[in-house]
C-alpha cells in the first residue's frame, strides 16, 4: 500500500491508544465502531500505514492488536507492530510473537516488525536470526529497531553483515524540536546504512501548548497514568520549561498554537527527509483531533521567526532528553 496524502513525510497512524478502556483509562478506541471511526478518518486522507505493538495500550498490554484485527484493519492498512519486550527478546520469543501478531491482526504479513526496546539481558544475535527467518518466510516485509542507542544499532548492523542476515530498514525513535541528540549520534549510522527514521512524539506530547501546566485526566502529562508519569519525567525540568516558555511567546505573536507549531517543525524544519523514507507517527484522542493533526502537518512550513524560536529551544536546553531508552 502507498500513501497518497499531502504530508512532506510518511504519515503513520499510531494505535497505542487502541485498547481495553476498562483496564486502561488512556485507551480511547475500544469497540469496533470506535476503532473503525479512528482508522477510517486517517484512511480518508490518503494514508495507509498503521503502527501498533504487542504491549499496547500502555496499561492494557495485548489489547491493541486484537481490536485492530477485529475490524480487519489489515485490509485497509499496512500494519507495523513490535515484539513483546516484557518477555525478553530470545529467538523463541521473537518467533512466537511474530506468529501471535499475525494471528491477532488477521494478516498474512507484517509490514515492519520492531524490536520495541533493547533487551540488555539477552544476546541480540539469536533475535536477529529469528527476524531473518521470518523475513525469508515472508512473515515480515521488513524489520526495524526502536529506542536503541546508536552503538547498539551499529552492533546489530555488524552482526547482520557478518551473518548475512537482512538488515533493519527502519529506526523508530523519540524525536521533536526538543529531543534531537540522535542527530549527532544516531542519524549518521542510519543514513550510511539506508535506514529510514520514524519519529514518535513529534509534537513533544503537547509541551509547547502548555498541557503540562494543567494536566488533563488520563492526558499526556497526567502523573497518575503510566504514560503521563514517563512524559513528566522526561520533559518537566527547569531548563526545558524555561526554553519552551520563550518559544511560546514567539508563537503567540504569530497566533500559532504550540501543538501545531511543534508538529509542523518536525514535519517541515527537522533533519527528517522524505528521500530517506522518513516518517511521523501521529495519534489523537478523537477522530476529529486526528483530522486536525493531519491538517496541521499538511499546512506547510512555519514562519522563519517561529522556526527559529523552536530551534532555539534545543540550543538552550541541550540534550536533556535522551533519544533512546
Amino acid at each position: 500500500m502507498t500513501s497518497a496524502g499531502k504530508s512532506p513525510l510518511k504519515l503513520i497512524l499510531g494505535a497505542a491508544n487502541v485498547g481495553d478502556k476498562e483496564a486502561d483509562p488512556w485507551a480511547r478506541y475500544d469497540t469496533p465502531d470506535e476503532v473503525d471511526a479512528f482508522i477510517d478518518a486517517f484512511a480518508r486522507r490518503g494514508y495507509t500505514q498503521l503502527d501498533t505493538a504487542a504491549v499496547y495500550s500502555p496499561q492494557a498490554p495485548y489489547s491493541s492488536e486484537p481490536r485492530l484485527g477485529a475490524v480487519n484493519a489489515g485490509e485497509r492498512f499496512s500494519i507495523d507492530t513490535k515484539a513483546d519486550f516484557m518477555k525478553g527478546h530470545t529467538k523463541e520469543n521473537i518467533t512466537h510473537d511474530i506468529d501471535s501478531s499475525l494471528k491477532l491482526l488477521k494478516i498474512n504479513q507484517i509490514n515492519v516488525y520492531y524490536l520495541h526496546v533493547p533487551d540488555r539481558n539477552n544476546p541480540v544475535e539469536p533475535a536477529l536470526e529469528a527476524l531473518n527467518t521470518a523475513y525469508k518466510d515472508g512473515k515480515i516485509k521488513a524489520w526495524g529497531i526502536s529506542n536503541f542507542r546508536a552503538d547498539e544499532v551499529q552492533e546489530v548492523i555488524d552482526i547482520c553483515e557478518k551473518r548475512g542476515f537482512v538488515k533493519p530498514a527502519v529506526y523508530q525513535g523519540h524525536y521533536n524540536a526538543l529531543v534531537r541528540a540522535g542527530e549527532k549520534e544516531l542519524f549518521p549510522i542510519l543514513r550510511k546504512n539506508g535506514m529510514a527514521f520514524y519519529a514518535y512524539s513529534p509534537a513533544a506530547g503537547g509541551l509547547f501548548s502548555g498541557s503540562h501546566k494543567n494536566p488533563a485526566p488520563n492526558g499526556r502529562f497526567d502523573p497518575a497514568h503510566k504514560s503521563g508519569s514517563i512524559t513528566n519525567s522526561l520533559y518537566i525540568k527547569p531548563s526545558i520549561l524555561g526554553a519552551v516558555d520563550k518559544a511560546i511567546e514567539v508563537l503567540a505573536k504569530h497566533n500559532i498554537g504550540g501543538h501545531a507549531a511543534a508538529l509542523r517543525w518536525t514535519a517541515h524544519h527537522s533533519i527528517l527527509d522524505k528521500k530517506y523514507g522518513d516518517g511521523l507517527i501521529i495519534g489523537a484522542s478523537s477522530p476529529q483531533q486526528l483530522e486536525s493533526n493531519v491538517d496541521t502537518v499538511e499546512e506547510g512550513s512555519l514562519p522563519d521567526e517561529v522556526a527559529a524560536a523552536l530551534n532555539a529551544v534545543y540550543e538552550e536546553a541541550g540534550d536533556e532528553v535522551a533519544y533512546h531508552m
